[in-house]
């Protein structure tokens, strides 16, 4: 197994990023997914030739963006404090995405923002709403507390050999470019409420691990959560007979092939809205339809 190599200067950072391997968020996609559906819509051929431009000029913000309210597993704020709900998520409940813009109303308005705060805005919203829709059509109905089969912890054992066969995927696919885009992005107070220090080591955690001959941790992670090993967290992911028997008997991959191509079409429609907005344009005018999913009430830790 390859290790990453730290200078004596890193070694707080190192402690920090320790951290972040411990907490990974439970509910959701992991960052390697979010990466995946960011890299989706940098290009997409129906968004606009200002808005693409404006995400091709700044690649690294976006992607980070996509991740961002992951970071609260560096900086050791509550989970609402970064992605602007609780469990459990209710019909009523404000969306996330647009909570935070009217929490911090000074970010509502992308065309008075530097270009790549605005690009990382975007993303940080297309995150939001990613893990809106999963926990709302892929975690509760199959894996939530009022599910019925098996024991509530074994389910939250698969939802993560879930999301870690799902990075398996996904990773291949990812751009040789996304660890230097990622590394040259450089926060300079995009949040009011996480510090920029927090953000950069957040940064290099993610673009550490994409780099060549690097290691994902989301089996190391995982693996211990559950208390096993990552080899016996490996073998069931290497066995589509077992992971058929125990997780897609309960959710076909059809569905989770709709929940990707229905989010990335939401996201798509976020972007138009938040980055096609004049300065007195809301993002709440241009996104009505797409303001709630079908939530189903409950939610884990």
């Amino acid at each position: 197994m390859v290790r990453r190599s730290w200078s004596l200067e890193n070694l707080a950072e190192k402690k920090i990023a320790l951290k972040a391997r411990r907490s990974y968020n439970n509910g959701v996609p992991t960052p390697f997914y979010h990466l995946s559906l960011a890299e989706s819509l940098i290009g997409h051929p129906a968004l606009s030739d200002p808005l693409n431009a404006l995400l091709e000029t700044h690649p690294g913000p976006f992607l980070l963006g996509n991740t961002a309210p992951d970071v609260q597993v560096i900086s050791g704020q509550e989970r609402q404090a970064t992605h602007f709900f609780k469990f459990p998520i209710k019909i009523e409940s404000q969306p996330p995405w647009e909570a935070m813009l009217a929490t911090y109303a000074n970010l509502a308005h992308p065309r008075l923002l530097p270009g790549a705060q605005a690009a990382f805005i975007a993303g940080y919203l297309c995150h939001l709403h990613a893990d809106w829709m999963w926990i709302s059509e892929i975690y509760l109905p199959a894996f939530g507390p009022n599910c019925t089969w098996g024991t509530f912890h074994n389910r939250l054992y698969l939802h993560n050999v879930l999301r870690a066969y799902l990075d398996a995927q996904v990773l291949p696919a990812l751009s040789p470019d996304t660890p230097q885009y990622l590394g040259d992005s450089q926060p300079d107070q995009w949040l009011p409420f996480v510090k920029d220090q927090n953000l950069r080591v957040w940064r290099d955690y993610l673009a550490r691990q994409l780099a060549p001959g690097a290691d994902i941790e989301t089996i190391e992670v995982f693996a211990a959560r559950q208390g096993i090993s990552p080899t016996e967290f490996q073998n069931l992911l290497d066995s589509e007979e077992r992971m058929e028997q125990e997780i897609f008997i309960h959710l076909p991959r059809g569905v989770l092939s709709a929940y990707r191509e229905r989010v990335v079409d939401a996201s798509f429609h976020l972007l138009t809205s938040y980055l096609g907005q004049s300065r007195r344009q809301t993002i709440n005018k241009n996104y009505k339809t797409l303001r709630q999913p079908n939530i189903i009430q409950g939610g884990g830790r």
